[in-house]
């Protein structure tokens, strides 16, 4: 067993940290808890370095953003590190036979390493969006408070089945963060970022508008039928939390469209 895993498995053997997860109601969170904080801790890293290594391969264009960009720049690339991973990651929970068995409390050891990153990013997104409030706005704010919350609940356990379907809003990110990026490398207006346009807005709306508000339907149906282990706070946390992230979502697809046609107004016709 390498130096690492000896090291993980005694911080996992904590009794502190063990008296902790159960007593804040989440017992599986126990073997996980150092996992979140290293990703957390890992996409620090990964954005303090991401301006070397983008200025390596970008050269003068890189060079030439202002500090402002360069930072912004660097939170978009852990985010697309993020959202590239959990989406690949998080396709096989969909079909796990003990989650698919019992959506609301199933429990699988896959799905918790992979709720385990999601929660390491949007712990240290929380972080990073109370610190650019200011600019960014309390939307930013709310969203990752909202997703780390529902997420760390997966370990109590709760919900791990649904949480694969909502990890699937990543996708969408993807391409906005391409589309910001092309902004910046001078492709504005570029019929490539017009083709990375269309396939953002068509995935945003199919996956975050349409399947995100199908599956929250469903996991609020399931939740009535079947949630009997489920307190009625925590019900209502959920219905919060779930419904300003929706929210949200619907509010920047209609940030996005106005976006987009700014960039690409259509050429007007030539009166003779």
């Amino acid at each position: 067993m390498s130096f690492i895993a000896v090291y993980y498995q005694q911080l996992v053997d904590l009794p502190a940290a063990q008296s902790a997860c159960l007593l804040i109601g989440l017992p599986k969170l126990a073997s996980y808890w150092p996992a979140i904080m290293g990703i957390a801790v890992f996409c620090q890293i990964l954005r303090l370095s991401s301006n070397t290594l983008s200025s390596c391969l970008f050269g003068k264009k890189f060079d030439a953003l202002t500090p402002r960009q360069k930072y912004d720049w660097g939170v978009r690339v852990v985010s697309q590190a993020h959202a590239v991973s959990v989406v690949i990651l998080s396709v096989p929970i969909l079909f796990k036979e003990e989650l698919i068995k019992d959506t609301l409390y199933g429990f699988d050891s896959y799905s918790a390493w992979v709720y385990s990153i999601v929660c390491g990013y949007f712990l240290w997104d929380i972080f990073i969006s109370i610190n650019d409030y200011k600019k960014q706005g309390l939307g930013f704010v709310v969203h990752a408070m909202a997703s780390f919350s529902v997420y760390i609940l997966s370990f109590k356990p709760s919900l791990q089945y649904y949480g694969a379907s909502f990890i699937m809003f990543e996708a969408s990110t993807i391409f906005l963060n391409i589309n910001w990026w092309m902004d910046k490398l001078g492709l504005t207006g570029s019929r490539l970022q017009f083709y990375n346009a269309a396939t953002l807005l068509f995935l945003y709306f199919t996956v975050r508008i349409m399947f995100g508000s199908y599956m929250s339907y469903h996991m609020f149906e399931d939740l009535k039928a079947k949630g009997t282990r489920t307190p009625a706070a925590l019900y209502y946390f959920y219905r919060i939390a779930n419904h300003s992230v929706l929210v949200l979502s619907y509010y920047w697809f209609y940030l996005m469209i106005n976006a987009v046609r700014k960039r690409f107004k259509p050429a007007k016709s030539k009166v003779e």
